[in-house]
């Protein structure tokens, strides 16, 4: 439980780049010895999530560039390819649903929902692939840029940029212009990666 609450708050932006996690005061907030603690703080260490500093101490770590970029090469790979084995494959109906869905994702206020909304969407958008395991793959992948949302609040330019590549991909659909709508969308992927992750730390060279 501590683990994972501790990632939610990570990946929804309520504990930032940069913030200590001290283990007596998580202790005394989850109403436990340091034990578990310790082994919480280990596993997010190992997945990534924090880093030792040179007091020892462990921080929230941010998204480094050269991450960056390579997680936005790789789910550009991957997504374009499940959009161009899907879009045939699309019907009416289910981009009727995708645009119900980009509505009320403009309009929500709750990072983790809007989380949930994009990967609907997007899953709306792929679900016609006919690969499980393509899928399975950018659904892992999305996971660690679930950061990102806590910086597109509503009414904001990143908010009003992220709907409008949504509704410009479903128009391409709509008139069955796969090419355009791939286009789109790694761009929209691109943008996504470069604008709205946090990148607080220089390259590792």
């Amino acid at each position: 439980m501590i683990t994972q609450t501790l990632r939610d708050e990570i990946e929804a932006g309520s504990l930032l780049p940069g913030t200590v996690l001290k283990q007596e005061e998580l202790a005394e907030r989850f109403g436990v010895s340091r034990q578990p603690v310790r082994h919480a703080l280990e596993r997010l260490r190992e997945s990534g999530l924090l880093e030792k500093r040179p007091d020892r101490s462990l921080a929230v770590t941010g998204l480094r560039a050269n991450d960056v970029r390579e997680l936005c090469q790789i789910r550009i790979s991957l997504e374009v390819t499940a959009l161009q084995l899907s879009a045939p494959n699309l019907t009416a109906s289910a981009l009727r649903k995708a645009r119900r869905i980009n509505e009320d994702l403009y309009e929500e206020d709750d990072p983790g929902i809007l989380a949930e909304l994009d990967r609907d969407f997007h899953a709306v958008l792929y679900g016609a692939s006919g690969n499980a395991r393509l899928l399975a793959m950018i659904e892992s992948l999305r996971g660690e840029a679930k950061r990102a949302y806590a910086l597109q609040p509503k009414g904001s330019r990143p908010r009003t940029a992220f709907f409008d590549e949504h509704s410009q991909i479903l128009d391409a659909l709509s008139t069955q212009d796969i090419k355009t709508a791939c286009d789109i969308l790694a761009t929209h992927i691109g943008v996504t990666a470069g604008t709205l992750i946090p990148i607080d730390q220089p390259d590792k060279t």
